[in-house]
């Protein structure tokens, strides 16, 4: 039995675990985790619980961050951290996270979401790298996994404008998104 919901604060202790198995304990020094400062979005952070114990066996979190355009700061969001357990791969679990939270987030008015993932994985849900439209992390990354996700009518915008636009972490001043989930408000 494989339940998906939102995330708890209850749940915090078991995430971690398995990000430490995912990832390693270094984890946290990734140029990805930079950008994730404040707690993560509550509406888009999921867990998939299994068996009779509920227990966590999967996670996907999601954090607001600013991408500067010129004078303009968009809204846009970081995909991850998302962990299986080692037992449970291959079941289709962060499949089904990944596919349910990008779903609530376009839901929520996000237009652009950004990740540093495997390609062939990230694929399917419309990503594409994020190297031609001039985003850029605040720190190394391998560009082939820095990929992107957006409204075609806003890639497009960005393609045809072609700058460097830095990623950075959420100030609150974005505009475009006016209530994201109720729980963060862009100017």
């Amino acid at each position: 039995m494989i339940v998906i919901e939102k995330e708890t604060a209850a749940d915090a202790a078991a995430i971690d675990s398995l990000l430490d198995i995912g990832f390693g304990p270094g984890r946290t020094g990734k140029t990805v985790y930079q950008l994730r400062q404040g707690p993560s979005l509550p509406e888009l952070s999921l867990v998939a619980r299994t068996g009779f114990e509920a227990r966590v066996g999967a996670s996907i979190r999601y954090w607001p961050i600013d991408v500067k355009d010129g004078g303009t700061t968009l809204p846009a969001l970081v995909l991850g951290p998302l962990v299986v357990d080692p037992e449970l791969q291959g079941k289709g679990l962060g499949r089904t996270l990944v596919a349910r939270a990008l779903e609530e987030a376009d839901q929520d008015g996000w237009n652009l979401c950004l990740v540093v993932g495997e390609p062939s994985y990230y694929a399917p849900y419309g990503f594409v790298p994020a190297e031609p439209f001039g985003f850029e992390l605040p720190g190394p990354v391998d560009q082939r996994r820095f990929q992107v996700r957006g409204a075609p009518e806003l890639l497009e915008t960005l393609l045809a404008t072609p700058r460097t636009r830095p990623v950075r972490p959420w100030s609150g001043r974005a505009s475009g998104v006016e209530n994201i989930g109720g729980s963060i408000h862009a100017a």
